[in-house]
């Protein structure tokens, strides 16, 4: 995902530990609480930053439809929820019109006694037609709960701010 974009998305699934509780013990009470989220994130990238010659802007949507389930422990508060995310995102050059989709499918678990998250899946996948793939970011990535830093990184990683720039340039 964009670099700002995933740290949104850490963030806002890290933000969830504030909405079940902050601390947590490890034993597990009961079944599972099930619920469903839905977001759009609407943005602009300012693709002049990353080259000259790029005078337009990636006008981006992207859209979250969350199904997960959340593990309390005897007192209510969270231990661990899983998370399937589908995520669609529509960019479009703000000079030529160009646009360009991304559909993509992937799990996050949230570790509230560990303090991380972990992605699972394709979490950016675009194509060009013409070009074939343009964005990758898929495999098995972790973060740090609290900052949004990565402590593990798996898989293909091209999906930062320039990377969509260049997806959509002339």
């Amino acid at each position: 995902m964009r670099r700002l974009v995933m740290r949104r998305l850490v963030a806002a699934l890290a933000g969830t530990v504030l909405t079940w509780g902050i601390a947590a013990s490890p034993a597990v009470a009961a079944a599972p609480e099930r619920y469903t989220d839905h977001f759009e994130e609407t943005d602009t990238i300012d693709c002049s930053e990353f080259d000259p010659a790029w005078t337009f802007n990636d006008d981006f949507v992207d859209v979250f439809d969350i199904r997960g389930q959340v593990w309390l422990n005897d007192a209510g508060q969270p231990v661990r929820a899983l998370e399937h995310i589908v995520h669609r995102s529509t960019d479009v050059n703000s000079v030529t019109g160009l646009t360009l989709h991304e559909h993509n499918h992937f799990s996050v678990q949230i570790d509230f006694i560990g303090g991380t998250v972990t992605v699972n899946g394709a979490i950016n996948i675009m194509q060009r037609p013409g070009v074939g793939s343009v964005i990758l970011n898929a495999g098995h990535k972790v973060f740090d709960s609290e900052t949004g830093l990565p402590l593990v990184l798996k898989g293909p990683d091209r999906a930062d701010d320039e990377d969509f720039c260049r997806a959509l340039a002339p």
